[in-house]
C-alpha cells in the first residue's frame, strides 16, 4: 500500500484508543476539558489581538521572518493561527483534532522550521494565551486550573507535532538508506563491470584482441587438465607468418599491423566456438582445439589456409603460413610447455617448405 493511500494518523499508527491513552498520560480530565471550553469566549473575543501580538514576536526573530517571507504569507498564517487557537478550546480532542495537529507538524517540517525555532514559538503562544485567559486575575483560585488545563492540551499538541517531525526524519533516513543501497548496488555493478573489462584487457592482445601469451598458457593448462580428466583428445596449432619481417621492413609497421589484424580475423572465422585462439607473440599465433585429434587439427589448418588466401586484406601481401600441429591423448599430454614445444618444432619444419605448409609433430615435413 502506498503512503498516499493512508492519512497521517494511519501512517503513524494512531488509533482512537491510542489517542485516549495519550490524553490519559497528560492527565487531561473532563474537568480540564470543561475549563478549556469555558475559556473559549474570552479567547475568541481577543483572538485578533492575540494573533497580532504573537506574530509581532515571531517576525522579530530574523530566521522566522526569512521563512515567512512576505506579507501575503504572513496574512495567511495569521488566519490559520486564529483557527488553530480556537479549536484548542472546542473540547473535542479525537482523531480529527489529532490529524490537524499532525498536519501542522508536517507542514513545519517540510518548509524547514527546525525544533529550535518551533519550540520557542510554541512557548510564545502559551505565554500570550495565558495572559489573555488570566487577564488581571492571576491570583484567582480558578486561574491555576485554567493554566493547568491549557498547559496539558498544548503539550498534547506539541507531542503530536513532534511525532510528525520524528516520523519525517525516519522517513528521510529510510529514503537515504534506500538511495545509498541503490547507489552501492550500482557502484558494485560498475566496479564488477569495470573489473571484468580490465581483466579482459589484461588477458587480451592489444592489437588483435586475441588472448595474449599469458592467458593462452592459462587456457592450455586448463584444457590439458580437463582432457586428462575425461580421457579425451586435444590438439594445438602453432602458426607463423613467413615473409612478415620483410613486409615490416619495406612497407612499415602500420602495414604489418594490418596484416596481423587480418590474420586474427581469419582465425576467428575459421575456429569453432570451443576453440581458443591466441597471439603467441610477434607474428606467431596458437589455436587450442579441445576434443580434437591430429586429423581434425589438420582439417582446421587447411581451412585456415584457404580462408587466408581468400582474405582481401592479405592478397598480394607476400606472406604465407607455416603451421605446426601437436596432438594426442593422455600419454602425450604431460604438460603445456612440452605440447607447445612440439607444435613449435613442427612449425619450424614447415618454414623450410616454400609457401603454405602444415607439419604434424613427429612427422616428416610435407608441402601443401
Amino acid at each position: 500500500m502506498k503512503l498516499t493511500d493512508l492519512n497521517l494518523g494511519e501512517q503513524l499508527k494512531l488509533t482512537d484508543r491510542e489517542i485516549r491513552r495519550r490524553l490519559e498520560l497528560f492527565a487531561l480530565t473532563q474537568q480540564d476539558i470543561d475549563e478549556l471550553v469555558g475559556m473559549k469566549p474570552v479567547v475568541a473575543a481577543n483572538i485578533n489581538e492575540l494573533v497580532e501580538s504573537f506574530y509581532a514576536g515571531q517576525v522579530a526573530v530574523e530566521e522566522i521572518a526569512r521563512r515567512i517571507g512576505d506579507s501575503e504569507t504572513l496574512a495567511r498564517l495569521k488566519n490559520h493561527m486564529a483557527r488553530y487557537i480556537l479549536t484548542m478550546f472546542d473540547g473535542e480532542y479525537g482523531m480529527e483534532y489529532v490529524l490537524s495537529r499532525l498536519r501542522i507538524g508536517l507542514v513545519h517540517k517540510r518548509i524547514g522550521v527546525p525544533p529550535k525555532l518551533y519550540v520557542p514559538s510554541f512557548r510564545n503562544l502559551f505565554t500570550r494565551l495565558r495572559e489573555v485567559i488570566l487577564g488581571n486575575n492571576s491570583d484567582c483560585g480558578a486561574c491555576r486550573h485554567r493554566t493547568d488545563a491549557l498547559e496539558k492540551i498544548m503539550f498534547f499538541d506539541l507531542e503530536l507535532v513532534f511525532d510528525t517531525y520524528i516520523y519525517s526524519l525516519l522517513e528521510e533516513l529510510e529514503r537515504g538508506k534506500k538511495e545509498l543501497e541503490e547507489y552501492a548496488e550500482s557502484l558494485e555493478e560498475t566496479v564488477a563491470k569495470r573489473t571484468e573489462q580490465l581483466a579482459r584487457l589484461a588477458s587480451r592482445d592489444g592489437l588483435t584482441g586475441l588472448l595474449n601469451q599469458r592467458s593462452f598458457y592459462e587456457e592450455l593448462r586448463r584444457e590439458i587438465a580437463r582432457t586428462l580428466r575425461t580421457d579425451g583428445e586435444l590438439a594445438l596449432i602453432y602458426l607463423d607468418l613467413d615473409g612478415f619481417k620483410a613486409v615490416n621492413d619495406t612497407k612499415g609497421h602500420r602495414r604489418g599491423d594490418e596484416i596481423l589484424i587480418a590474420v586474427a580475423e581469419v582465425i576467428r572465422r575459421v575456429v569453432r566456438a570451443e576453440d581458443i585462439p591466441a597471439r603467441y607473440g610477434g607474428d606467431e599465433f596458437c589455436i587450442i582445439l579441445p576434443h580434437s585429434s591430429s586429423a581434425k587439427a589438420q582439417e582446421a589448418a587447411q581451412r585456415l589456409i584457404e580462408a587466408f588466401d581468400q582474405e582481401e586484406g592479405l592478397k598480394g601481401a607476400g606472406v604465407t603460413l607455416s603451421i605446426g600441429i601437436a596432438a594426442g591423448g593422455n600419454a602425450e599430454l604431460r604438460d603445456a610447455d612440452l605440447l607447445v614445444k612440439k607444435a613449435d618444432a613442427a612449425m619450424y619444419r614447415s618454414k623450410k617448405i616454400p609457401g603454405h605448409a602444415i607439419t604434424l609433430a613427429g612427422d616428416l615435413p610435407a608441402a601443401d
